[in-house]
């Protein structure tokens, strides 16, 4: 059996009186495509006065879910690098973000026309950090916000997921504050956010994804070892 095209109205005649202040000319319609939608987003009955064209459905929740995506405001992340003033060549420079915006963020577009309101809750969950550390060497993608070292504690007690060891030093590259002895490479962190949505009537979806990004810079030395 084919769907009907929605909305489609169907005479429903236990509807009783016409709204106050409504052509009496009329009578109540259900629309079939409605049936199941919460108190407050309509209920699918609806006056139709003879003669007159049906109201048109809703605004599609998939459009107001990307109007609510569009409103997100998703935090950018800070970057932490442990060590943090100078790294070495061959020794693992541990990789993190501020932990307190990895979680999910939600805001919610109403949007009206002659047929009604749709209100959509847009979604924003952190899915993965990809770490460009500015020696040409393939993207470091970390499933977190990675973990700060922490000088405090033994480092046999201690571990990360998410780390990078520079194979050379930064010799040669720009330098933040313009002393060649500072050169450092430039280093980006971008947050891929998954953004998901959910509708009145029970629809969901999901949209495509959010980046944010913070940058910084670290400068590599080389550790030269001296044999006697």
């Amino acid at each position: 059996m084919t769907a009907p095209t929605c909305p489609n109205y169907v005479a429903y005649p236990a509807g009783g009186a016409p709204p106050a202040g409504e052509n009496p000319n009329g009578a109540w319609y259900i629309n079939t495509c409605a049936v199941g939608i919460p108190q407050g987003q309509g209920t699918g009955l609806t006056w139709i006065v003879n003669n007159q064209p049906p109201p048109p459905p809703p605004p599609d929740p998939a459009v107001v879910a990307a109007q609510a995506a569009s409103q997100l405001q998703l935090a950018s992340p800070t970057l932490t690098l442990s060590p943090a003033a100078n790294a070495y060549v061959n020794f693992p420079e541990w990789l993190s973000i501020n932990a307190a915006i990895w979680h999910p963020f939600t805001t919610a577009a109403t949007a009206c026309n002659a047929g009604g309101c749709t209100t959509v809750a847009a979604t924003a969950t952190p899915d993965y950090v990809t770490w460009d550390t500015g020696d040409t060497t393939a993207a470091t993608v970390c499933y977190g916000p990675g973990t700060p070292y922490d000088t405090s504690v033994a480092f046999s007690e201690q571990s990360t997921q998410c780390s990078h060891t520079y194979a050379i030093s930064s010799y040669g590259q720009p330098s933040p504050n313009g002393q060649a002895t500072d050169a450092a490479f430039p280093i980006t962190a971008a947050v891929t956010w998954n953004v998901t949505w959910a509708g009145p009537d029970g629809s969901t979806g999901q949209l495509a994804a959010i980046g944010t990004q913070g940058t910084s810079s670290l400068k590599v030395e080389q550790i030269e070892s001296v044999l006697k």
